[in-house]
């Protein structure tokens, strides 16, 4: 556990503690207070919340033997050359159906997902025989017993786990869920988060700009990357930087898990989140050694509010919320972060001046099945046309003064899909 600077004075003997992205990492996790309460939801609504407690298939998969493909249902002993492997067709087993009888020296004509006939022990595809003139079927003459059969339960069993609490729910998971018979998974109850941003010059995007002011946009950003981790139910404001507004708004938001702010987070005279927020909770760290994004704030107000106070700079809030607050948020409800960090070969060089993990926007792509990542023009805090383009993080480590075309470097994705073939810059 890290321990660390609590408040802020005006002192020259309080040293402000510049953490690593893992001991910031590890100051937060050490201080989030858990999801508690579970809620049923219903299965079509259940993409994208986390599982709140063990969830077990309350149905056998298959459900009942069942044919593998269309064709003919048959039991092994009825073939033999006294017969010609020759079979009477009797009739049919469809889909959707009680299981039929099979008689003896007869086959079924079957269906895919069609429940096995009683006393069928084979299913022959329908390629594989001869329809006679006589309306005899001729089988070959080396057919496998449980051949093209689903037996039931050898997917998965009543009873069996098949999710544990902390998973979030995919749509892969759906199909499963749905197959095992769970209608209304228990999930960890989402969490309640207020979003402010704050400044003076910030005005709605479609207002008309005056002088001095700018379009708001980290709000929207915010809101949507917590839609991207399944938290939709989510309360956004934007205010002035007045330190009695801000003080009300903090002070009564008490009853949110999660506080997220952007901008006030540095040092400037109207920079007032941090200073507001170490008067009325407690701060555990105040800057990380990361670029962009140094003044970040986290800690907590009241019994259960986590506070994350972000950049104003947009990119820096974007990429401090996909560092900080995501392992956050996962951790709250009970799941594993994995750091999805992938090496890469360069595309173009870059070079700068050791002292800060940078994470630098790249367009990321596969070529000749190697990740790819190309370091996009544009890196400052607060120029946003690179993201047009960005579908990925390149990481610089503190010590390194960057990289040279062709070196394998390290890559955070920041989504699945990534295209093989030209960069489009």
């Amino acid at each position: 556990m890290v321990t660390l600077w609590v408040k802020q004075r005006n002192h020259p003997r309080n040293k402000i503690i510049v953490l690593s992205l893992e001991q910031a990492r590890e100051a937060i996790l050490a201080k989030i207070i858990p999801a508690s309460e579970t809620t049923a939801i219903p299965l079509d609504q259940a993409l994208n919340h986390y599982v709140g407690t063990t969830l077990t298939a309350q149905v056998d998969n298959p459900a009942f033997d069942n044919s593998a493909m269309d064709g003919y249902a048959i039991n092994c002993k009825d073939l033999d050359e006294a017969n010609g492997y020759q079979l009477s067709l009797i009739g049919e087993a469809a889909c959707g159906s009680a299981p039929a009888q099979l008689a003896p020296n007869s086959t079924m004509r079957i269906f895919t997902g069609a429940p096995l006939p009683q006393g069928a022990d084979s299913v022959v595809m329908q390629e594989n025989i001869e329809v006679s003139d006589g309306g005899k079927i001729t089988f070959p003459e080396e057919v496998k017993i449980g051949g093209n059969i689903r037996r039931r339960g050898e997917d998965f069993k009543k009873g069996d786990n098949l999710y544990n609490s902390g998973h979030q729910i995919t749509s892969n998971d759906l199909a499963l869920l749905a197959t095992a018979g769970i209608a209304q998974p228990i999930v960890w109850t989402p969490p309640r988060i207020l979003v402010i941003a704050t400044g003076d010059e910030l005005i709605s995007p479609g207002d008309t700009l005056q002088p001095g002011q700018i379009y708001e946009s980290n709000r929207l950003t915010t809101i949507a990357q917590l839609a991207e981790l399944g938290v939709t139910h989510v309360d956004s404001d934007t205010l002035r930087d007045d330190p009695n507004i801000l003080r009300e708004h903090f002070a009564g938001a008490q009853n949110y898990d999660f506080i997220i702010t952007s901008g006030g987070a540095s040092v400037g005279d109207y920079d007032l989140v941090k200073q507001i927020f170490s008067e009325i909770g407690e701060i555990s760290f105040w800057k990380a050694r990361i670029k962009p994004g140094k003044p970040i704030a986290f800690g907590r107000v009241g019994e259960r509010s986590h506070f994350f106070a972000l950049p104003g700079n947009p990119v820096a809030s974007l990429v401090t919320f996909k560092l900080f607050i995501e392992p956050a948020l996962i951790h709250w409800h009970h799941g594993t972060f994995h750091d999805p960090q992938l090496q890469a070969r360069a595309l173009g060089p870059y070079q700068r001046r050791p002292g800060r993990r940078e994470f630098l926007r790249a367009q990321l792509s596969i070529d000749n099945g190697i990740l790819c990542a190309m370091p996009l023009p544009g890196q400052g805090s607060h120029m946003v046309r690179p993201l047009n383009q960005t579908n990925g993080f390149i990481v610089v480590n503190e010590t390194s003064s960057g990289f040279k075309d062709g070196d394998t470097i390290t890559a955070i994705p920041l989504t699945t899909h990534i295209a093989s073939g030209q960069h489009t810059y």
